[in-house]
Parts: structure tokens; C-alpha cells; sequence
């Protein structure tokens, strides 16, 4: 069984369901396309001991210190390229560039939790640079769980997902989507589900939805969870070509 189940997922729901958890108003209030619920669940959820999790799309950071508040033995390591922005009047930065206000205030929210008793061990989180595409994710120690929170989000970025970063999950995992609001993500991750169905059976599923795609007062765009269990990839051996016989004359 893996470290996270679905009767913590659901408890973890219905506390955040009605804004509970060990976050401050600091936390709460931090900028961020999230909203205060989506931080109290993933909060809740890492509050499992000795848990490693994953967010790819870290923006401004709100949602990954939401994860490691509170939460002194979680490992969290945040993914981002910080080349888009929604907020920016030019939402892709120019080739060659990344929108460098986006980093500095990731950084700037992590640095208020540098002094004193936070709640925040620092040591335990690492960004990393990068599209999530171009990470050789073999390297990377496994995950518990991941929040994927890519915009803009599309079906070649989900299958990017399930053929190169699933590698990096345990074999008894989490997996949560942000976008479950809007339906076509919604669809889109289903159908996306069902093509790399060889690598993953879904265990169980838990969703919050709500109106519009950015309810600062709900799930801000939707969160779809999943249980998931790897499947063995099976080797096949290569028959081998029997060697040649070679008669010589006499």
C-alpha cells in the first residue's frame, strides 16, 4: 500500500472543504493562481511523515510551501520555466527570456520563512529550472505525490506527463490535475487516462469542481486526484539467431 490512501485524501478534502489545516493567514494569503482550499488540501495531504512531493507548474510558490508548512519531514522539489505567465500582458516571454518577476517573487516567498520557527524547512526544497519535458526524470528519487499545474495545459502536455515524469512516481502514488473545471482539460485528462492505461491502474478518484476556472473562493480551476498503482513493464527478451554451423572441407 502506498504512504497516502483514500481515506486520508478524503479527509483531507473535507477539512479543506471548510478551510481547515495548519496554514496561517501567511500562507493563505501569499499570491498565487490558487485559492485558499486548494492550499488547505495539499497542506493536509502532505502532512503524511516521510512523504516526497512534486508540483510541476510551481509559479509564485504558493501552493509548494502550502505542501512543506507545517510539514517538517516532506520533501518537496518545485518544477518550473517561468516562460509563461497569464497575469503578464505578453502571457510567453520573448525567446531566449523567462519572465523574471515570476522567479523573483517564487523566491522572495520563499525567503520570508529564512528566519526563526516558520514552519517552513527550507533545506527540504529544491526548484528546478526547466520545462518538465526536458528533465531526465530516471534520475529523479521517487514521489509520493504530484500536483500537475501547467498552463496552458494540452493533451500532448498530459502525455508528455504519463510517458516521462510517471517514471518518477512510486509504484503506489498520487496524482493530482489541476483545470478539472474547465471541461475539455477535463475530458483531455480522462481521455489521456485511458491511452497510457499499460503504465497505470486508476485505484480511485476524488474531485472537487466549481464554477469558473479561477474561484478564488472554491478549488480555484478544479483538482482531479487519483490513486494510482504502476503497472510491471514487461521485458521481452530478443530470441537469439543460432550461431551458424560451418563445415569445412578436409
Amino acid at each position: 500500500m502506498g504512504k497516502i490512501t483514500k481515506e486520508w485524501v478524503q479527509a483531507a478534502l473535507k477539512l479543506a472543504d471548510n478551510g481547515q489545516s495548519k496554514l496561517t493567514e501567511r500562507e493563505r494569503e501569499l499570491f498565487g493562481l490558487s485559492s485558499e482550499r486548494l492550499r488547505c488540501l495539499i497542506n493536509n495531504v502532505c502532512a503524511v511523515k516521510d512523504i516526497s512531493y512534486l508540483e510541476i507548474g510551481i509559479y509564485r510558490g504558493s501552493t509548494a510551501l502550502a505542501a512543506a508548512y507545517g510539514n517538517d519531514t516532506t520533501r518537496v522539489v518545485g518544477v518550473d520555466n517561468f516562460k509563461y505567465d497569464e497575469r503578464e500582458p505578453d502571457k510567453w516571454a520573448p525567446e531566449g527570456f523567462i519572465h523574471s518577476n515570476m522567479k523573483s517573487q517564487m523566491e522572495a516567498n520563499l525567503a520570508r520563512y529564512t528566519t526563526g520557527d516558520n514552519g517552513v524547512t527550507l533545506d527540504n526544497i529544491e526548484i528546478i529550472e526547466s520545462s518538465f519535458e526536458d528533465i531526465d526524470w530516471d534520475k529523479q528519487k521517487k514521489f509520493d505525490v504530484v500536483f500537475f499545474d501547467v498552463v496552458p495545459v494540452n493533451t500532448s502536455l498530459y502525455d508528455d506527463f504519463f510517458n516521462k515524469t510517471l517514471k518518477a512516481m512510486n509504484t503506489e502514488a498520487v496524482l493530482m490535475f489541476s483545470q478539472y473545471s474547465n471541461p475539455e482539460h477535463a475530458r483531455d485528462l480522462e481521455a489521456a487516462l485511458l491511452r497510457h492505461a499499460d503504465k497505470l491502474d486508476v485505484t480511485w478518484q476524488e474531485k472537487r469542481t466549481n464554477s469558473g476556472t479561477s474561484n478564488a473562493n472554491h478549488y480555484y480551476s478544479g483538482v482531479s486526484i487519483y490513486g494510482i498503482k504502476k503497472k510491471t513493464v514487461k521485458v521481452v527478451a530478443t530470441p537469439k539467431t543460432p550461431a551458424k554451423i560451418v563445415v569445412k572441407d578436409a
